[in-house]
């Protein structure tokens, strides 16, 4: 399927708005303007998007849909884009879909052949990563980890080899529990946590993971973790005294043991033999 956003349709459009996720005035012309055109506004937290259309002088109808509710709502949300009508959804804070609500409604409208179209705005992610001081050339936005520990700990196991920048959201009410199991998997890395982001008490906290956790025992408001990627090579990683030991109990002599390892990864013998006979 292909969608030709801005080419007439016989359905009406689904968009998705940013909004301020701190401070009111964080926001596009372009936002305004589609919110002040739009037939009808679905909001993920009706008072918070009242607050905001009244900021800006807009009269608009709103109606609840969060993601309890989506499916509740999906089918009335489809059958108003059918009949013509431009829906606008927003979320609390931040870009929909992007760890929050719309994934279903977007689905099923992708489905219907509706036009979804998605305006950039505000997010939590890039000002998080851009004040962390962690690099920013490449990065992973993992969004929240699961509550459950067990589960906090084979998600981030799975993320433990991955050598970018690592971004996650997470509640005031967790933030040191999730500190410590992050450190325990990924090890004391060079992380900070941003809170508050674009509001009068922002803040970004830089050190690792140890110093981290003490510092961040009573802070407050939204929070992003950046972390940084892993920086331990592959060839680090690798035990190559247990690999040249493994083959000499399979009868191999060291010389033809070494030969075989450095052979394998593509190292230098006399590298080996030293790094072996320490």
């Amino acid at each position: 399927m292909i969608q030709k956003s801005y080419e007439k349709s016989e359905y009406g459009n689904l968009y998705l708005i940013p909004t301020p996720i701190g401070n009111l005035e964080d926001i596009t012309f372009r936002a305004i303007r589609t919110l002040k055109s739009v037939d009808i506004v679905f909001a993920e937290d009706t008072r918070e998007t009242f607050t905001l259309l009244k900021y800006y002088d807009i009269n608009k109808k709103i109606e609840s849909c969060h993601k309890y509710t989506e499916m509740k709502h999906k089918d009335k949300i489809i059958n108003i884009l059918k009949s013509g009508k431009n829906i606008g959804y927003v979320t609390d804070r931040g870009t929909p879909l992007i760890s929050d609500p719309g994934n279903v409604i977007v689905e099923e409208a992708i489905k219907n052949n509706i036009t979804v179209i998605s305006l950039p705005g505000p997010n939590a992610v890039l000002p998080a990563l851009n004040m962390s001081g962690i690099s920013n050339e490449r990065f992973l936005f993992y969004g929240f980890l699961n509550t459950k520990k067990s589960q906090m700990i084979k998600e981030l196991t799975e993320l433990k080899n991955i050598k970018y920048t690592i971004v996650f959201y997470e509640s005031p009410y967790r933030i040191v529990d999730t500190l410590k199991t992050i450190k325990e998997v990924l090890g004391n890395r060079k992380a900070a946590v941003v809170r508050e982001i674009s509001k009068l008490y922002e803040e970004v906290i830089r050190d690792n993971l140890d110093n981290l956790i003490e510092k961040c025992d009573k802070i407050k408001g939204e929070i992003v973790i950046v972390v940084e990627g892993n920086k331990i090579t592959e060839e680090e990683n690798i035990d190559y005294t247990e690999e040249v030991n493994k083959l000499i109990k399979e009868g191999k002599t060291k010389t033809t043991a070494i030969k075989l390892v450095a052979e394998a990864h593509n190292i230098s013998k006399n590298k080996l033999y030293n790094t072996v006979m320490k």
